[in-house]
């Protein structure tokens, strides 16, 4: 019994709180805190939805359920699955292009408070749509979202949570490997250019996809 502790360190109390509120997505070294807010932006090819796939497959694998709302069918199961997401832990909403369908099944699945993971996919909706969103939705989000397991992780083409993001990252692509030859060719590399919008020092993260998900 000498050897037998029950209070344990300041400092492993530390450690455990930060590895239960954080998911490190590697090998990028990008750090998500749950109860948040985060988008990833950038153009077709950039690399966002191959970041918000490994997140899901991330959690999937060790059990959690998610959430994915697909505003404008751009989710691919099959890659999803082949990229390491774990379907029977994911749930999958198909919204074909109606936006309030997309943001009204987000808002439901932020109240439900169960999920690892919620990622609203708006990329190929159009910029004017979603110049027309209400400020407040996002707020709405981010107050419902705080004290939560839960990451709700928004992807589109260009920055559209403003201020009630916590984090807000831009992506860009640097280089791409590709095999095959004339009209057919398969992207099977990715390295991304990852800069944070909202970091108090300038963060960039740089890393390698090997690509299982088509939509990039």
């Amino acid at each position: 019994m000498a050897h037998l502790s029950l209070v344990k360190s300041l400092s492993d109390l530390r450690e455990q709180h930060r590895s239960q509120d954080e998911l490190l997505l590697e090998p990028l070294g990008l750090a998500l805190t749950r109860g948040t807010l985060i988008e990833f932006s950038g153009p077709s090819g950039c690399g966002k939805t191959s970041l918000a796939v490994m997140l899901l497959a991330r959690l999937t694998a060790a059990g959690e359920a998610c959430a994915a709302v697909d505003a404008s069918g751009g989710f691919d199961a099959v890659s999803a699955a082949a990229a390491g997401v774990d379907m029977r832990n994911l749930l999958w909403i198909r919204c074909r292009g109606d936006i309030e369908k997309a943001f009204m099944a987000a808002d439901l699945l932020v109240q439900a408070k169960g999920f690892g993971a919620v990622w609203l996919n708006l990329s190929g909706l159009p910029e004017r749509q979603l110049r027309l969103v209400p400020r407040t939705y996002w707020y709405r989000y981010r107050t419902r979202i705080r004290e939560t397991p839960t990451i709700l992780a928004v992807t589109s083409a260009e920055p559209v949570t403003g201020s009630a993001s916590q984090r807000s990252f831009r992506l860009e692509r640097t280089a791409a490997v590709w095999s095959g030859g004339g009209r057919f060719k398969l992207l099977r590399e990715l390295r991304p250019d990852i800069a944070s919008r909202k970091a108090a020092a300038a963060e960039r993260f740089q890393g390698l996809f090997e690509m299982d998900y088509s939509g990039a």
